[in-house]
């Protein structure tokens, strides 16, 4: 065997911490139930360093770039959280964090900045979905996950479930289960390996949930999303207006569009007609202005429910209408290399929609396998298992890979920007 790898030397320190933090210092206080922490929202200088710690007041933040330390900082912990936005940093750069809590807890994580705009190297992104800790779900995905080494992960709903068992109501319950998943040691060591960015889809709140539900239960959405912002930071900031769905660049390459699929969502039961909508009508501006800006040659778009084939009427199925004049304006606009990726009907699968354009649907990560949709002329392949979804992109080819349990790479497809365009 060959010489460690910085990656591996990284990830021997993050064990290393680890034991540390389970010393005779806290044994009053098991960090396994009691601490976890995660990095959100890399760019090319930036990202959010986020802590949930039980039993201590603030944490001490050391990044570096493998040869010396290049920053620190310190935060407070409110309401067991401890957010810190890191700046200045290098794009393209792999940095070690080094999170040390003033109760002797700590945890060391490897996160890598996005290239700079004009960065033309070829790159690794992953993207799955639905995600609960219990032991039920466990199998290998996530060292499957590390392994593959993506610059960055997407995950796009159900991450956690809040609703098993008796379901969260309150502010407190919520964070229990947030708590939960970000202390599971198998999602620790994901999250430790890697920058992550989200959005949810229903279950952070209830089973199918659209903003008709959101006014019938203000309360208990109120709740959900103030703990889904605190264990899920888009930014140092509470978002304004509840807008969550965003862009971010990947270098000159990739540009990947985090639609919100749930909050200005109309009833599900409702007509299917041009006032009925999925994105509400700001943020359905926003994406056709947004992918027509763009000059990324691959546009990932993330969607955390399928634009068709599945089960019930819990997805764009139910909102044809509005899929129509997305898909018009995609074509209307030229688009290339346009890519779509879901997610919540629980198993992997290859579609093609109309004008010619590709989805790909991921997950679950760990939760009860999904059963098959409706067949149609559309849907390429289906495979039901545990799975994520790794994209590899150069200039001129992007491929799609479904990896499963034991690294088997059981679909694999490759385009050209060419082929993901509108037709």
């Amino acid at each position: 065997m060959g010489d460690p790898s910085r990656r591996d030397v990284l990830r021997l320190a993050g064990v290393t911490a680890l034991a540390i933090s389970c010393g005779d210092n806290l044994t009053s206080k098991p960090p396994g139930d009691s601490a976890g922490s995660a990095i959100f929202e890399p760019t090319e200088g930036s990202f959010l360093v986020s802590a949930w710690l039980l039993y201590a007041n603030s944490v001490t933040i050391e990044v570096s770039d493998g040869l010396s330390v290049v920053q620190t900082a310190r935060a407070e912990i409110v309401n067991a959280q401890a957010v810190a936005e890191i700046t200045g940093l290098r794009p393209s750069t792999e940095y070690q964090v080094t999170i040390t809590a003033d109760d002797a807890t700590q945890f060391v994580h490897t996160v890598r900045t996005a290239p700079a705009l004009d960065d033309m190297r070829p790159i690794r992104l992953a993207v799955s979905a639905d995600l609960d800790p219990q032991p039920e779900f466990e199998s290998d995905l996530f060292e499957q996950i590390i392994a593959s080494e993506p610059e960055v992960f997407v995950t796009i709903g159900d991450v956690p479930y809040t609703d098993n068992g008796p379901p969260a109501q309150t502010v407190e319950v919520y964070r229990e289960r947030h708590g939960a998943l970000r202390t599971a040691k198998h999602v620790r060591g994901w999250f430790e390996a890697m920058g992550v960015r989200s959005i949810y889809d229903d279950h952070e709140f209830r089973n199918d949930w659209d903003g008709v539900r959101a006014v019938a239960e203000p309360d208990r959405y109120a709740a959900a999303m103030q703990v889904w912002d605190e264990f899920f930071p888009l930014a140092a900031q509470k978002p304004v207006d509840d807008v969550r769905y965003r862009t971010f660049r990947w270098g000159a390459l990739v540009e990947c569009f985090v639609l919100d699929c749930r909050r200005f969502r109309s009833g599900n039961d409702i007509p299917d007609d041009p006032n009925k909508t999925m994105l509400g009508a700001t943020q359905k501006a926003w994406f056709k202005a947004a992918l027509a800006a763009s000059t990324a040659t691959w546009k990932l778009v993330f969607t955390s429910i399928p634009l068709d084939y599945g089960n019930g009427d819990d997805h764009w199925a139910s909102f044809t209408t509005e899929r129509e004049e997305l898909f018009s304006a995609i074509k209307a606009l030229g688009t290339t290399g346009i890519l779509f990726f879901s997610a919540d009907q629980h198993y992997f699968a290859a579609y093609s929609h109309s004008y010619g354009l590709r989805e790909f649907q991921v997950g679950p990560l760990a939760r009860g396998l999904g059963t098959i949709g409706r067949q149609a002329p559309g849907v390429l392949f289906r495979d039901v298992r545990y799975n994520f979804g790794l994209i590899d992109i150069s200039p001129d080819t992007l491929t799609v890979s479904g990896v499963g349990p034991g690294g088997d790479v059981f679909y694999k497809e490759t385009f050209s920007p060419g082929m993901l365009t509108a037709m």
